[in-house]
């Protein structure tokens, strides 16, 4: 891996730490939980783009990172499913806008997903470090 790759995927695994610890920094001080969700959503994102960095991919839009994350990665069987699972779930969740009959997230999901995520970045440092 060329060294400036590697710093782009380490760049990413470093965005990625710090967007988990601000989501739980905000959860203990009780922030409203859309503002956890948007950090807990680019706790899944970072690493993703980290993966297909390290296959030399890019992607121009979210979704679709997260649509070759799952046919390189999850279909591949390099990443379980439950984490694209879990990465879907907080895109769809993530404040992107106040668009009517968008979904909500609640404590709940920040509660489910907050672990995830975590496994998940350890994961995805095992994979590429």
């Amino acid at each position: 891996m060329t060294n400036n790759k590697n710093k782009v995927i380490q760049d990413r695994l470093k965005q990625a730490r710090e967007s988990l610890e601000e989501a739980k920094a905000l959860l203990v001080h009780d922030a409203e939980v859309n503002f956890v969700m948007n950090r807990l959503y680019y706790a899944f994102l970072y690493p993703i783009l980290g993966l297909l960095q390290s296959r030399g991919m890019t992607a121009p839009m979210q979704s679709t990172a997260i649509s070759l994350f799952d046919a390189e990665f999850v279909q591949k069987g390099d990443v379980e499913l439950r984490f694209l699972v879990a990465a879907r779930k907080a895109f769809d969740l993530r404040p992107a806008c106040d668009c009517e009959g968008k979904k909500k997230a609640t404590p709940e999901d920040i509660e489910q997903l907050l672990p995830i995520a975590e496994e998940f970045l350890q994961s995805v440092e095992r994979i590429i470090v």
